[in-house]
């Protein structure tokens, strides 16, 4: 379970991927980048003669991987039952060169945002030149030697997947197929959320294999991350999708970064040298378009089944409106089942505004809300300039030790709607509507 589970770290994170046509390159290098780059990397691969569009994903540890769409258009037979199959496709990176694999994993799915997966096996093989500055990137057999001067993170040889080698001993690895700039694992969101004190904490939601599922946990949009020599600046920080056990791994990942995490420079993964390279220079990147400003969101349960439920970041804008993790969602401005464009419109978008009714326990809640300007980043604390990455670490550390004193809070009674008391916030027979005030 540990290589089939782990190879889909980010596997359909990203549906929105690719929203045109890449343009292919004109030479030849060893695996054939599609350009423009815009989100997760794609290239092309081809399979007895048809053309299939990849996504090129450091988070897929085999060589090669389809969804199922793509297999049942090349008309193969599928082996297997559940989420997982396989088939007998022979994948090749030339359309008359020799196949990388013959024999691919399948991931069943109604639709997906390309037709498979280059994974890190293949990748490794070569050197990646990623530049999302100029919407592009291309692969070569060979590092050039004005690079070697570059800043780098080196990797740990032999891994499945590019793990960074860290000097505190975490557990680091690059998924290309992952939005986000960095994922924190949950052992240590709280203890990083204490490092943030200025930080709006909100929500971000999505679908992982490795997550079981449907999730949607916090997220921070903060000023700077330092990870050794690089420095990630204006980037979102988020409360890891990944669940070890689901994943089947005995330790969690440390920290996960994500295709958002190059974004702002230009990046060379030297596969046969084990080295990640990236330049000195970074371009200012501008908040993150999709940012959830209400701090709340919703989302079915893991399986994609059954009524869409709140979850709430506390004390953000949506909490304040009243709503709370756990609520059934019934209708916003009037539409039962709304579609997700609509949730993401009226959670993201200033200025929109939302009449949302749920359902707490037996009885129905009117929730009214419009969406604020977006905060400012938050800092460390004291400040970027005035903390050094042991110093955080350190830091960090003492937060989780605190924590781990501190006893339990699971199992407490949620508090109650802003303007209601403990009485009033009790399960109504009625079925009445009651319109929750703001905080």
């Amino acid at each position: 379970m540990f290589r089939s589970s782990i190879m889909l770290l980010a596997t359909m994170l990203c549906v929105s991927c690719v929203s045109h046509r890449p343009i292919q390159d004109s030479s030849s290098p060893p695996i054939d980048a599609a350009n423009p780059l815009d989100g997760t990397p794609v290239a092309l691969a081809w399979s007895s003669g048809t053309q299939l569009m990849m996504g090129v994903d450091t988070g897929a540890v085999q060589t090669s991987l389809l969804f199922s769409p793509a297999v049942e258009s090349i008309g193969a037979r599928l082996r297997g039952r559940g989420a997982m199959r396989t088939a007998n496709v022979p994948v090749s990176l030339k359309d008359d060169g020799e196949p990388i694999s013959r024999k691919q994993d399948v991931v069943m799915a109604d639709q997906a945002p390309y037709d498979g997966l280059l994974g890190w096996e293949c990748i490794r093989k070569y050197v990646w030149n990623i530049n999302y500055p100029k919407r592009s990137h291309r692969f070569f057999n060979k590092l050039p030697s004005r690079i070697k001067s570059w800043n780098k993170l080196s990797l740990i040889p032999g891994s499945d997947y590019p793990q960074i080698a860290d000097r505190h001993g975490r557990r680091i690895i690059l998924d290309t197929g992952a939005p986000h700039a960095v994922y924190i694992s949950k052992k240590r969101w709280n203890a990083i959320k204490q490092a943030y004190p200025d930080a709006f904490v909100s929500v971000y939601s999505g679908y992982s294999p490795a997550a079981g599922g449907f999730y949607a946990h916090e997220c921070m949009h903060v000023s700077s991350f330092q990870l050794g020599p690089l420095e990630l600046k204006n980037i979102l920080l988020c409360e890891s999708f990944a669940n070890p056990e689901v994943m089947g791994i005995p330790d969690d990942i440390d920290i996960i970064l994500g295709y958002g995490a190059l974004a702002a420079r230009q990046f060379w993964l030297d596969g046969p040298g084990n080295a990640l390279y990236f330049s000195s220079t970074s371009h200012r990147m501008p908040a993150p378009a999709s940012f959830n400003l209400m701090g709340g969101t919703f989302i079915q349960d893991s399986n994609g089944n059954g009524p869409m439920k709140a979850y709430v970041a506390e004390w953000s804008p949506a909490w304040d409106a009243g709503l709370r993790t756990g609520d059934v969602l019934i209708s916003i401005n009037g539409r039962k089942n709304p579609y997700p464009d609509l949730v993401e419109y009226v959670t993201t978008q200033r200025g929109a505004q939302a009449s949302v009714v749920v359902q707490r326990r037996n009885r129905l809640v009117r929730i009214q809300w419009e969406v604020p300007a977006a905060p400012p980043a938050g800092d460390y604390y004291p400040t970027p300039q005035a903390i050094t990455e042991q110093e955080f670490e350190n830091h960090v550390r003492q937060q989780e030790k605190k924590e781990q004193t501190q006893p339990s809070a699971d199992g407490q009674q949620p508090p109650a709607t802003a303007g209601e008391t403990p009485d009033e916030a009790s399960p109504a027979a009625d079925g009445k509507t009651d319109k929750a005030s703001a905080a």
